[in-house]
């Protein structure tokens, strides 16, 4: 909850110790190389590496260490909507980990939502909704053809069996690999 100053105007700081732009007395020899010495940064020592850019922020750790926590700790509780059970909406499994697809995406989402948190941009995390969320989302919990479709209230269903893949001719392997494999 945000607090607001509800004091009597009168009450308020309204001391300025800064100077106004009419107290400024510049003038136009002003040279900021007069306040220093001349050898005060004569003989720089060389600053020791300790791993990190004086300049460069410290980086974020994670919020959540997995995929797991994410989910438990974020998704669940922030991310709600209306879940019908098996008629053409929304669908979702409670048992969410036990679809492969879902899992990757919650991971994808999760390693882009710890990316936007750590981000010093200010819309990051508008894009993580926008750009992540919103499509991942789209597909877990669509009720016609997502990964849960069939999701039942009593469990019954497990997911939709992978989809079929043949073996790839060699030719056709090698090919593709030489093609998709970036040179060293």
């Amino acid at each position: 909850m945000v607090e607001i100053n509800t004091a009597a105007p009168d009450e308020w700081d309204t001391t300025n110790e800064a100077p106004d732009g009419d107290d400024f007395d510049a003038t136009d020899d002003y040279d900021p190389a007069d306040e220093y010495d001349d050898d005060e940064f004569a003989e720089e020592q060389p600053a020791k590496y300790d791993g990190q850019n004086e300049d460069e922020p410290e980086k974020k750790q994670p919020k959540f260490k997995n995929v797991i926590e994410f989910v438990e700790g974020f998704f669940i509780p922030v991310i709600r909507r209306r879940i019908s059970d098996n008629d053409g909406g929304l669908s979702w499994d409670p048992r969410w980990w036990a679809y492969p697809e879902v899992v990757a995406r919650l991971t994808a989402l999760h390693q882009a939502w710890e990316e936007a948190r750590a981000s010093d941009s200010m819309s990051a995390m508008s894009a993580w909704w926008i750009q992540h969320l919103e499509p991942h989302l789209r597909v877990i919990l669509d009720g016609d053809t997502g990964p849960m479709a069939n999701a039942k209230a009593d469990r019954t269903f497990m997911g939709w069996p992978a989809m079929a893949s043949d073996p790839i001719p060699t030719a056709v392997l090698d090919t593709l690999l030489a093609a998709f494999t970036p040179a060293r």
